[in-house]
């Protein structure tokens, strides 16, 4: 998902059930604008790439609703459903096109250019890609590939900062996720801002996602993807307590 973020793609909604029927929630308004590149994300996992030349809304009705001819349309809406059955967030990124690439005296479409080499590159399992297993290289890629050369520098002792936890639960470690308390909530960022998770160092681990529409209270879920997981399931266990603490509102440090 970082690779997404870092070329432009911002959060504008999400997909959520209500009484059985699905429904999209938009956070930001593109009706003005066509030619967008979207995403459909889990838990900070690149699951759909797509492409429209109509509106974003008129894009997402189709799956919603979408018709007895459509498969594509009644696949992701099965995929969709299944995710939120599961409690598992399901975001909309987008790529606006704003109309000013050009070759010459034409326009170049952003969302048909990029669309197929973004397929090809993440490989995203409801585009028709393999899912990952427990032999896939991905899974097993030493830790040290996600690790960063940058330092965050820290000011102040260690005792300045709050001290939580949280528990390993199975999700997080197979996932590469978790859930913020309620009463740490206030210290992180808001939703959709990255955050930079360091080591006790200060070395950068990774940046991960503050996502605050996966739990019904609003507490944030941060959502770290391939990366998170990898370096949960080799330092960590099931049903250990991670210590951690905020050294600011988007960075998370790793006692």
């Amino acid at each position: 998902m970082d690779r997404l973020l870092n070329i432009g793609f911002i959060k504008i909604g999400y997909w959520t059930l209500r009484d059985g029927e699905l429904h999209y929630v938009m956070t930001e308004s593109f009706n003005d604008v066509c030619n967008n590149l979207y995403a459909f994300t889990c838990d900070g996992e690149v699951k759909y790439i797509g492409k429209t030349t109509r509106l974003l809304k008129t894009r997402m009705y189709n799956y919603k609703k979408p018709g007895l001819s459509q498969s594509t349309n009644i696949k992701n809406n099965e995929n969709i459903r299944e995710a939120l059955r599961q409690d598992i967030a399901v975001d909309i990124l987008v790529l606006p096109d704003n109309g000013l690439m050009h070759y010459g005296q034409f326009h170049l479409n952003l969302a048909a250019g990029l669309e197929d080499s973004i397929i090809k590159v993440i490989n995203p399992v409801w585009n028709g890609g393999s899912k990952i297993t427990a032999g896939d290289p991905v899974l097993n890629a030493d830790v040290s590939e996600c690790i960063f050369d940058d330092n965050v520098q820290i000011e102040g002792e260690h005792s300045a900062y709050k001290n939580h936890t949280f528990n390993m639960a199975p999700t997080y470690w197979k996932r590469g996720f978790f859930n913020v308390s309620v009463s740490s909530s206030d210290e992180f960022s808001h939703d959709g801002d990255t955050l930079t998770i360091v080591n006790d160092d200060g070395s950068v681990i990774l940046t991960a996602i503050i996502n605050r529409t996966a739990n019904k209270s609003g507490t944030p879920r941060i959502m770290g993807g391939v990366g998170l997981k990898n370096f949960f399931q080799k330092y960590y266990t099931i049903d250990q307590t991670v210590s951690y603490r905020m050294l600011s509102k988007n960075t998370l440090q790793l006692n």
